[in-house]
């Protein structure tokens, strides 16, 4: 892809991808590579670039913050399909799966994890995180979050489609009935996951007929309540 994309030799795709130690490419590299199609006029390999740099220093970042996963730059093959790609699915399977192998990675960009890092919150500790949510009362909490901005975006149907979700060989599970008063419904017991293995043509199938995997709104209220135990934590359906 890099020689055929980015118009650049199979020597140097060697060289680089060697010093990335696998599939990836620096960000500074395809920085040099769009400079150079731009001088030499090919607008084409310069949009590419241009537009692979983008993505690999946003949706596409990882844990590196200096290398991009070259299997990305297919998303660009043919420019006039990018405006009809849904970016929006692309950046949840990226955060799924990079949250899911390093959730507990403290050097990962998307890390859910409890104890602070950064230097100017660092005494910050968990004992503090673990009082303050204790004290949360059910007026505390924003349970839809997102209904002061439907004036600027209207909440469409299809966020309530419930199933795997693919981003090239990537396939993680979107399951938003364990969210729903986000959306503004009513929250029920999630349902147990779907099938465990499902072909890339079968997810593809489901969310072009998303409208046949919605979640159902429910009548029963679920409420999660968090008590902590020494290290540990438990939820309590009430």
């Amino acid at each position: 892809m890099l020689v055929d994309l980015l118009m650049v030799s199979a020597e140097s795709v060697r060289a680089e991808t060697a010093q990335c130690r696998g599939p990836y490419i620096r960000l500074q590299w395809v920085r040099d590579i769009y400079e150079r199609r731009c001088q030499a006029g090919h607008w084409i390999a310069a949009a590419r670039a241009y537009l692979f740099h983008l993505l690999g220093c946003t949706l596409f970042v990882n844990k590196s913050a200096t290398n991009v996963h070259v299997v990305y730059l297919e998303a660009f093959r043919d420019l006039s399909m990018t405006e009809r790609y849904a970016w929006g699915v692309v950046a949840l399977v990226q955060f799924a799966d990079s949250t899911a192998d390093q959730e507990y990675d403290e050097d990962s960009p998307h890390a859910r994890r409890w104890i602070a890092t950064k230097k100017t919150v660092k005494s910050i500790c968990t004992p503090a995180y673990m009082e303050h949510l204790d004290r949360l009362r059910i007026l505390d909490v924003c349970w839809i979050p997102y209904g002061e901005y439907r004036s600027v975006r209207d909440f469409h149907v299809r966020s309530c489609y419930s199933g795997l979700l693919r981003w090239g060989p990537i396939a993680v599970y979107y399951q938003p009935e364990r969210v729903m008063r986000q959306f503004g419904y009513t929250q029920t017991i999630p349902a147990p996951p779907i099938d465990s293995w499902v072909s890339y043509d079968d997810i593809h199938d489901r969310w072009m007929h998303y409208s046949d995997h919605i979640v159902p709104v429910g009548e029963v209220c679920v409420v999660l309540v968090t008590t902590w135990t020494g290290s540990s934590t438990s939820r309590i359906l009430s």
